[in-house]
């Protein structure tokens, strides 16, 4: 469960993303994954996140 946001404003992708549910939100651009951002499910889709920091903090004692 994915979604792509299209748009040259920067703040419009923010206030979109915030409407959307979806497990990976892309901003111009689809199916490109960056190693260090967490990315996961939405609802029943996934649990928590992976990779990057957000995906460490279950691992850590912060």
């Amino acid at each position: 469960l994915s979604a792509g946001i299209w748009t040259e404003k920067g703040s419009r992708i923010l206030a979109m993303a915030d409407k959307l549910r979806a497990g990976v939100i892309w901003s111009n651009t689809f199916n490109t994954f960056d190693p260090a951002s967490p990315f996961g499910g939405y609802k029943e889709s996934g649990y928590g996140r992976e990779g990057g920091r957000h995906g460490l903090e279950a691992y850590l004692d912060v």
